[in-house]
């Protein structure tokens, strides 16, 4: 769907020709149109002398209609506003706009032109299509009437001949890998929970992972986890008919450096709260309480589709959080995979239960010289930080540094957090070794405190995406439902991860 030429001596054969301008070229009353092609100057002169109202501002659109026998059939002009300002986040909102023009117009081949932009590289091309991708995605599964997927149209992307580059191919194929796994992520968590129970996303899993060679695909039923002790795990799910699994995948290069990152995400399927069970107001977001698993999944399926040197695992405890006569309750203790023993004061603080088992169980078993978590574990992150950043724990500097500026590089974005050891007082219990939620106050730092536990020495990274996870305000490029966030995160940090381990 995508192509970069340069364009050729006789102009453009094209059903939509995108033109960026930005304002102070627009309000330049003796306007230099040498960065155009002759082919496209006769266009642009036409528009300023006959549509005076248009300003350049960012994201504004004019669409114009040559005359004659032009080979361009529609040109839509585009504001940049002020272009030296742009950042990412920018040419992603245009690419949106792009497709939401392109999906009305319903247009074949549509050429977007970058030879007059102050910079012409690969970010550009890459963040562009990322926004033209979130915006032809949709979930319609459950719908009778489906999205019209036939008239998606072809981009492209037009340099001049000094800016043209081969890379600019690679860079709009790395962003389909990339997407496409974003596409999954989206795809798994905006499941209703009644066709995703953690029986469901097991069997997605071993059927989606085994197409691969260079995976193994290991799914821990309940019998298999009683056996090995994760009772934290177990008793988040005794409530509910739905039984647990671990979903383990093993990524192992053909050619591999023998090192190991871990994935370890939350995958509670529905969580009501238990017997603490929340309001009843929006409780049908809860089906969101596994994209922390959803994000681990469409990780993994970028890193092996992209054939990374490192080997990856991922690891998704798969519960569902319910109430009945056999659920766990408010000050019950159980003895976890690692052998500490936890008191829980409040069945919704049930995220943290399953990941203490999976991190101490997968750092054991791999011994992997970095792990991350994904998790939408606490709603306090959102009162720090809104709906825009993950709150980003880590125990490495250099860790935490590679993930926040892949953050702040790939448009899933973190803020780091404290991690002080004053904080572990808030999780002091009195008759077993720790509890499972502090004070009022601070809560996702001493959230991400009791995950330490698990973790023993090896170098980790929390990620709270519980603002994140799912609709996000005044983004317009993550729409309804499911963000699909994290794949675009490792994808961007994943050089400097392999580097750390």
């Amino acid at each position: 769907m995508f192509q970069v030429a340069t364009v050729p001596e006789h102009g453009l054969n094209s059903n939509l020709l995108i033109l960026f301008l930005s304002e102070s070229f627009v309000k330049k009353r003796k306007k230099d149109f040498s960065a155009f092609p002759s082919s496209i100057v006769t266009y642009l002169e036409n528009f300023f002398l006959n549509f005076k109202d248009f300003k350049g501002e960012f994201k504004e659109t004019h669409l114009v209609y040559p005359e004659g026998n032009s080979g361009v059939q529609r040109i839509l002009f585009v504001g940049l506003g002020d272009e030296s300002s742009l950042k990412c986040q920018d040419f992603r909102e245009l690419g949106f706009k792009l497709q939401s023009v392109q999906e009305k117009l319903k247009t074949r081949r549509n050429h977007i032109y970058l030879g007059n932009l102050q910079a012409c590289h690969n970010t550009l091309i890459e963040n562009l299509s990322e926004g033209i991708f979130f915006k032809q995605y949709s979930f319609d599964q459950y719908k009778s009437e489906k999205k019209d997927k036939e008239n998606k149209g072809r981009y492209i992307y037009v340099c001049s001949k000094k800016d043209y580059s081969p890379r600019f191919r690679q860079a709009f194929l790395r962003t389909r890998k990339i997407m496409n796994s974003v596409y999954l992520t989206r795809n798994l968590a905006n499941q209703p929970s009644n066709y995703a129970t953690p029986e469901d996303i097991s069997n997605f899993v071993k059927k989606h992972f085994a197409q691969y060679p260079q995976c193994t695909v290991e799914i821990l039923d309940q019998k298999k986890l009683t056996k090995l002790g994760m009772n934290a795990l177990l008793g988040v799910a005794k409530g509910s008919a739905n039984p647990p699994f671990l979903a383990i995948v093993h990524y192992k290069p053909e050619v591999s450096n023998n090192r190991k990152i871990v994935l370890v995400g939350k995958g509670v399927t529905f969580d009501s709260g238990g017997i603490s069970i929340k309001p009843s107001a929006n409780m049908e977001e809860m089906k969101y309480d596994m994209s922390g698993a959803a994000a681990v999944i469409g990780s993994l399926d970028f890193i092996v589709n992209t054939g990374a040197k490192t080997e990856v695992i991922g690891v998704m405890p798969l519960v569902e959080n319910m109430p009945s006569g056999t659920a766990i309750k408010p000050g019950d203790v159980v003895k976890s995979y690692s052998g500490k023993t936890i008191e829980v004061i409040n069945t919704d603080a049930e995220g943290r239960l399953i990941l203490a088992d999976a991190l101490a169980y997968a750092n054991e078993r791999f011994k992997p010289g970095l792990i991350i978590d994904f998790a939408t574990l606490t709603g306090a992150i959102m009162v720090a930080l809104g709906d825009k950043r993950a709150g980003l724990f880590s125990n490495s500097e250099n860790l935490k540094n590679v993930l926040f500026k892949a953050g702040e590089e790939s448009g899933d974005w973190l803020w780091p957090m404290p991690l002080d050891d004053i904080y572990k007082k808030d999780l002091e219990s009195t008759i077993a070794d720790i509890k499972n939620i502090g004070s009022r106050w601070g809560g996702a730092v001493t959230a991400a405190k009791f995950l330490q536990n698990f973790v023993g020495k090896t170098h980790w990274a929390h990620i709270d995406m519980a603002g994140t996870a799912n609709d996000v305000k005044h983004i317009d490029y993550w729409g309804k439902g499911a963000t699909g966030f994290g794949p675009r995160l490792i994808a961007a940090a994943l050089k400097g991860l392999q580097r750390l381990v």
